[in-house]
C-alpha cells in the first residue's frame, strides 16, 4: 500500500495507515482484503 495515512496522534513510523472515519476505514479494509484494527481510547 502505497501513501498511508499517519497515526492521528503520534509518529508510527509508516506502521499502519490510519484513518479517525469508521465507514472511509471498513471499506479500505474491505476494497483490500484486509482486517481492521479499532483503537479506542479517550483524548487527553
Amino acid at each position: 500500500m502505497t501513501n498511508l495515512q499517519a497515526h492521528p496522534h503520534f509518529d508510527d513510523q509508516g506502521t499502519l495507515d490510519w484513518t479517525t472515519d469508521l465507514d472511509e476505514g471498513l471499506a479500505k479494509a474491505k476494497a483490500s482484503g484486509k482486517g481492521v484494527m479499532i483503537e479506542f481510547g479517550r483524548a487527553m
